[in-house]
């Protein structure tokens, strides 16, 4: 029975750490215990497939030592998991940019800090597509499958880990740029458009009529686009439990 409760708070250990970082489970509105309770509640389901490890046999450092690499480890896979929406938070950037409403921004509940419009909007895009096609369940059983390669006190930082994290981070910043691509695209031909303008009527005041036409421009393709952004964001997830895995692979040693 202590070896079962030894077992169970590692795992808690680990799962807390992994919600703790995911936008949904870190926003402020949502309570504290019910964090608590659904991290309680997804370890107690996968103490009875993890190997038993008991803390008895070993020593107070030891103890804690194995605490914080428990920690550690759910950490960064949580902060794999979350790279869709650092995404998507730069997708609007690059967005706001473009229209001009960079200046524009509103406080984001899930970041705690201001944020441009399209960001926000992205953002809970990528929440809505993740929830709507039950990607978070995939997102779940690839964590889960993470202790058939890291079990419980394998974890062992190494070069590799650091050479397969890095590329998944660059994701971020190609995802992005699939995301606001046609909204570059829109802003750019509008640009063009307003540059022969300016050769052709020399009266017209060209910066002062170009943003409203882009603002307008860019959320009409901004509008048409969202789909196409969804679907970014859903190839994201479904790669995303064999990414946990090679981590996970990668941490163990394998």
């Amino acid at each position: 029975m202590e070896a079962d409760f030894d077992t169970w708070m590692l795992v808690f250990l680990r799962v807390g750490a992994f919600l703790l970082v995911l936008p949904f489970f870190s926003m402020n509105e949502m309570p504290v215990l019910l964090r608590v309770s659904l991290a309680a509640l997804i370890s107690l389901l996968l103490t009875p497939v993890v190997a038993p490890h008991p803390l008895g046999q070993l020593d107070y450092a030891a103890t804690l030592g194995l605490m914080m690499q428990e920690v550690g480890i759910g950490l960064l896979l949580g902060f794999l998991s979350r790279l869709i929406f650092f995404a998507a938070e730069l997708a609007g950037s690059i967005i706001a940019f473009e229209m001009g409403l960079n200046l524009a921004s509103v406080f984001d509940p899930m970041t705690q800090q201001a944020s441009p419009i399209a960001g926000t909007l992205l953002m809970y895009l990528s929440m809505l597509v993740m929830l709507s096609l039950n990607l978070h369940d995939w997102m779940l059983l690839g964590f889960a499958r993470t202790y058939d390669l890291l079990p419980i006190g394998g974890g062992h930082f190494n070069r590799q880990l650091l050479a397969e994290v890095v590329p998944q981070t660059s994701r971020v910043f190609m995802t992005a740029l699939q995301i606001s691509t046609p909204v570059i695209a829109a802003s750019f031909v509008i640009t063009m458009i307003f540059a022969v303008l300016s050769r052709a009527v020399p009266q017209m005041n060209v910066f002062t009529e170009m943003y409203g036409f882009k603002i307008v421009g860019s959320l009409v393709v901004l509008g048409f686009s969202l789909q196409l952004a969804a679907q970014y964001v859903a190839q994201f997830f479904n790669a995303l439990p064999e990414d946990l895995l090679v981590v996970a692979k990668m941490i163990g040693g394998g």
